[in-house]
């Protein structure tokens, strides 16, 4: 079988298109991914920030909760000292009752 030149030139022509169209395909697809890579990155950022706001908010509601407690804890000892000082009959206050 033998080639003739005008075949040559279709195959020629055919290569060049073929490699064109690869190539196209191929920065089509480089294209994708990179979009397909912002996007996750951007996704990636928001879920950050929200788990970090989370954190902060979390963070200042136990530092609430810790001041609640520890004042909730200091009026508990405050008022078993104003029951114990009333039974002794001792008044931190300043002031003496005297009782005829």
């Amino acid at each position: 079988m033998t080639v003739r030149a005008v075949d040559m030139q279709i195959v020629v022509q055919k290569a060049a298109e073929v490699v064109k169209n690869r190539h196209q395909e191929d920065s089509k697809t480089r294209l994708q991914l990179q979009q397909q890579a912002q996007l996750l990155q951007q996704k990636q950022r928001v879920e950050n920030r929200q788990i970090k706001d989370v954190q902060k908010t979390e963070k200042s509601m136990i530092h609430i909760n810790k001041d609640k407690s520890g004042s909730r804890q200091n009026r508990g000892q405050d008022s078993k000292k104003e029951r114990k000082d009333k039974e002794t009959g001792s008044y931190s206050s300043g002031t003496i009752d005297i009782n005829i």
